[in-house]
């Protein structure tokens, strides 16, 4: 598997190769480490305009910005090689996730591994976060690390797994990507599927009471034992949960509170931008909302 780990030295991105160090990846897998100079840092149209002091100045922190990420990528890239890990690094200048996107359809990664700066409230509404952006357009899959994410960073504990399941595409590539994983005999995997429920008017009553939504659920249970079984020799710790709520997202979230889930995995439909924009998916506002990480599995 190929993988690009994006890191900025911040104390989310130390946490995400923590993270990458102890998850279960498949053992022949491979990583690069990109760190990325933000292009605005570099923007100098003005430059003419400054004194031969400031334009001294400017190309000073130039050279330290570019002097720490080389250092940074050679101490991550250290700490890879001395867990047994084949690595390479590349260094790149312009719009973080932009240059993330980038480079990883150009090394053909399977998946990216990016820190969550944990951005909040009207600023991150309006700004979004480089994971955020990351996820709506990487052509792979993306595993965004929470910094609050302790168990990821290998304490000895069982890696408690949520995996939501809907019997569609992206979700049985989900499945697929976790049978395809050493998870061990420590992770603990629940698979989810919630089923919706139309509460206007109290719809959800005559919604349940009916032969259709009885056929429904029955159905939903079965596909949950199937996934169980595909997984079961991964790990011998595997449930299975049916829910119903009239958000799919939020019981997600709610789950993944109520059994302290340290990863939540789904399949990325990867709707287009204008659709993403007004309405939003299941997959951005879990990875958006999540206190836990939160790993998208698309193009598996």
């Amino acid at each position: 598997m190929k993988i690009l780990l994006a890191t900025d030295g911040s104390e989310s991105a130390r946490a995400t190769v923590d993270c990458l160090l102890s998850f279960p990846f498949p053992d022949n897998s491979e990583v690069t480490v990109l760190t990325v100079i933000d292009r605005n840092v570099f923007k100098h149209e003005d430059l003419n305009s400054r004194n031969s002091e400031q334009q001294d100045a400017l190309k000073e922190t130039e050279k330290i910005l570019q002097e720490a990420a080389e250092e940074l990528l050679a101490q991550e890239a250290a700490r890879l090689r001395e867990a047994g890990w084949s690595e390479s690094s590349e260094l790149r200048v312009g719009y973080p996730a932009e240059e993330i996107v980038r480079v990883a359809e150009r090394l053909g990664s399977d998946c990216i591994v990016v820190g969550s700066h944990g951005m909040s409230g009207i600023k991150r509404f309006l700004l979004g976060s480089v994971s955020d952006h990351v996820l709506q357009y990487a052509h792979c899959s993306v595993l965004i690390v929470k910094k609050h994410d302790v168990h990821c960073a290998g304490t000895g504990e069982p890696l408690r797994m949520l995996l939501t399941y809907d019997d569609s595409e992206p979700a049985r590539r989900a499945v697929d990507f976790c049978a395809s994983l050493p998870l061990g005999d420590q992770t603990e995997v629940t698979a989810l599927t919630v089923l919706p429920l139309v509460t206007m008017y109290r719809q959800d009553i005559r919604q349940r009471l009916s032969w259709l939504w009885q056929e429904k659920k029955k159905q939903a249970l079965a596909a949950l034992e199937g996934v169980a079984k595909k997984i079961a020799h991964t790990t011998a710790h595997v449930e299975t949960q049916l829910r119903e709520a009239p958000d799919v997202s939020d019981e997600i979230l709610h789950a993944a509170t109520e059994l302290n889930s340290d990863l939540i995995v789904l399949g990325h439909k990867g709707k287009g931008a204008i659709k993403t924009f007004l309405l939003g998916s299941t997959t951005s506002r879990i990875a958006h909302h999540a206190n836990c990480s939160v790993l998208a599995i698309r193009n598996y």
